[in-house]
């Protein structure tokens, strides 16, 4: 079962999979503490495994925060911070900003470009119309365009997708500059 301590071990080890690097200087050199924490030799300061993180400065524990990201990124529908709070036992205004610096972090920051082998597709989203076969141009459905990239062993590496209002040239074109 995860808890505090567990979420911490899981962040660690991806904040520092490639060693330590203190994101205050850029030094590399710095020793292990306990708590999941590093002490850089250059600034002489230490650095949570939780800093410059999602979970930074969080104000319930890790384990309820982790939940709550993972019920966000999951979930076909929005969820109100209220109901989360309720959910999470969280007061409604943590709750709230918690959820912005959630959906701030899955905004694409456009940071990685998709390269090499790209699939695109678009699709529809909302069910079967009633008396409507195969897809319509006027459908009252969502309209939406996927990127994906794949790695060299056929595996999706990167995916975008894109609510878009009509599958004309100009409503796609911007998808791939």
């Amino acid at each position: 079962m995860p808890n505090d301590d567990a979420c911490k071990v899981y962040l660690s080890k991806i904040k520092w999979q490639d060693g330590f690097t203190c994101s205050k200087c850029g030094h590399t050199k710095g020793c292990e503490k306990s708590g999941y924490r590093y002490h850089c030799y250059s600034r002489q300061h230490q650095e949570s495994a939780t800093s410059n993180t999602l979970f930074h400065k969080v104000k319930f524990g890790l384990e309820k925060a982790f939940c709550v990201a993972f019920e966000i990124s999951t979930s076909s529908k929005s969820i109100s911070s209220i109901q989360m709070g309720k959910r999470f036992s969280i007061r409604q205004g943590t709750e709230w900003c918690f959820l912005q610096k959630v959906c701030k972090a899955m905004k694409s920051s456009q940071k990685y470009p998709l390269e090499k082998l790209i699939h695109f597709d678009e699709f529809t989203v909302g069910g079967k119309e009633e008396g409507k076969q195969g897809r319509s141009y006027y459908s009252k459905k969502k309209k939406a365009v996927i990127a994906e990239e794949l790695t060299d062993d056929n595996k999706v590496k990167r995916v975008y997708i894109k609510s878009i209002d009509d599958y004309s040239a100009k409503s796609l074109t911007p998808i791939f500059e």
